[in-house]
């Protein structure tokens, strides 16, 4: 049994790393910006916001077929678990399968939400014998959003591999969006003297013009999405307490895959 957890956990950490991650960076060389204090932002009395990203797109609803399973001897089960973000839209009529090529090897899979409120997806890959190193397209459709993600790795099916049980395996599906070709991480972390106290409820989000490009909370990574690189973009926050939101005057950029730290003043 040790020997089988053993495993199963070198697996799925080759998994992520072929691919590719997307967990929190906890780097020590990501980049840290401060936001000058002259005159740093503005304020406006205003309602909680309901700031969100518009992923939604036109793609059709696939037509997936179940795989014929006679032409295949081996299964290799996939856990995959939703980005936070994919994971606020979805519906049970949402879709998640694997290709080689053009044959569909798993059976479509159905959306599993847990108390948390994370979403997760089973996935049984058939594989033919001596099958070695095959390209993978994992491919989900977002009922809601009405768009197909889809994500690539190279990996071997066999009977003794499964992924995703004992760690998370987060595909990250999000990078294939179309309307945002350019996404990084973002940070945003408060100054030691303040106007006022941060709160539970309290939000932050970036702006290009008058559409929201990401949101989160202080202190806590969440995606950021651009059309292109060094897109100028306006940051937000929401104060509980002050019933209001702060707008930063200095622009924020962000250039793709980066992870970058925000430091703001008011």
């Amino acid at each position: 049994m040790t020997t089988k957890i053993i495993k199963t956990m070198m697996l799925t950490a080759a998994l992520t790393i072929a691919w590719g991650c997307s967990s929190d960076n906890n780097d020590e060389n990501v980049p840290t910006e401060n936001v000058p204090t002259e005159n740093p932002s503005t304020f406006a009395q205003a309602e909680k916001p309901t700031w969100s990203v518009d992923l939604t797109g036109s793609d059709p609803q696939p037509q997936w077929t179940d795989p014929d399973q006679s032409l295949y001897t081996t299964s290799t089960t996939i856990l995959a678990k939703l980005e936070d973000e994919l994971a606020a839209h979805y519906t049970a009529d949402d879709r998640m399968t694997v290709f080689v090529g053009d044959e569909c090897r798993a059976k479509p899979s159905i959306p599993n939400r847990d108390k948390a409120g994370n979403v997760f997806f089973v996935l049984k890959v058939r594989g033919k014998a001596n099958e070695q190193k095959v390209m993978l397209t994992l491919s989900y459709y977002s009922t809601q959003l009405r768009q197909l993600f889809t994500v690539q790795g190279e990996e071997t099916l066999s009977d003794d591999s499964d992924y995703g049980f004992d760690s998370d395996f987060v595909p990250p599906l999000l990078q294939s969006c179309k309307r945002y070709p350019v996404q990084g991480r973002l940070t945003v972390s408060l100054p030691g003297t303040m106007p006022f106290t941060a709160a539970a409820d309290d939000q932050v989000a970036v702006f290009a013009g008058s559409e929201c490009r990401g949101t989160g909370r202080v202190g806590m990574p969440f995606t950021v999405f651009c059309t292109s690189a060094e897109e100028s973009l306006q940051l937000r926050y929401y104060s509980a307490q002050q019933g209001g939101i702060y707008t930063l005057t200095q622009p924020v950029t962000i250039n793709k895959n980066e992870t970058k730290t925000v430091t703001i003043n008011f």
